[in-house]
């Protein structure tokens, strides 16, 4: 396959995910139904659990069931504590920014980014800890990461440490994803959500690449998403009102 129809691929099964996965899925009548039944399960898990089903089944089929292609691999638990560290790094990069974004536009704590999470710390380990980390991983380390795999050999530097297309594409179209929340979010707030989100993508693209695992791609995003979301919310449950 050609590298610019392999891209073009690549943009078509984000897009077509993408769309599937935030409006398609969710918009059926007996998810609806479940929703309304049950106020615990959200549209951001039924989206979350979407990506997560598409992307191990079209990996099971392009790899033809040797999914050790698509990051399907195990990895020493020494070479899981950097891309933890930098996983917590960039989440507490986030509570700083989201606290200088909040006080620059005239937001409380709660309106400066979680908000979305006030319904419990429970619920926060349960969609953001686990279900987000590990989905969103299967979708763009997993899935089209191993899709764009072949162009690895192109890329460039930045300070001294080599950055792949793939590993590029996949930070970028990862960033341009949470602009669906510019319906939950005040536009500083998505604006700071999608370039964290981008960081993110390149540091969990870089390890998925240089590992060839999934694993630690998913302890970076799991340890980004404790540092800059959990704890502000548990910190904000403790705090004596």
């Amino acid at each position: 396959m050609k590298n610019f129809v392999r891209i073009g691929w690549a943009i078509v099964i984000w897009i077509g995910i993408y769309i599937l996965s935030l409006e398609i899925i969710p918009s059926l009548g007996f998810l609806q139904g479940l929703l309304k039944s049950h106020p615990w399960i959200s549209k951001g898990n039924i989206t979350q659990l979407t990506l997560l089903t598409v992307s191990f089944v079209l990996m099971s089929i392009f790899s033809k069931g040797n999914l050790s292609t698509y990051g399907f691999k195990s990895v020493k638990i020494r070479q899981l504590t950097k891309p933890a560290l930098m996983g917590i790094m960039v989440g507490f990069l986030v509570i700083v920014l989201n606290i200088v974004v909040a006080i620059l536009s005239g937001m409380g704590a709660e309106e400066g980014g979680n908000s979305a999470m006030s319904d419990g710390i429970l619920r926060a380990v349960i969609s953001v800890w686990i279900i987000a980390s590990i989905s969103e991983e299967f979708f763009y380390r997993g899935l089209l990461q191993g899709i764009l795999a072949p162009l690895r050999k192109y890329g460039f530097k930045l300070c001294k440490v080599y950055i792949s297309v793939p590993v590029t594409f996949c930070a970028i179209t990862f960033g341009l994803g949470h602009f669906c929340l510019l319906s939950v979010f005040p536009d500083l707030i998505v604006i700071n959500i999608v370039i964290s989100a981008t960081v993110l993508g390149f540091i969990a693209g870089y390890y998925r690449e240089q590992t060839e695992s999934l694993i630690p791609a998913i302890v970076v995003h799991m340890m980004f998403n404790i540092a800059g979301y959990t704890i502000p919310l548990l910190l904000m449950k403790l705090a004596p009102t």
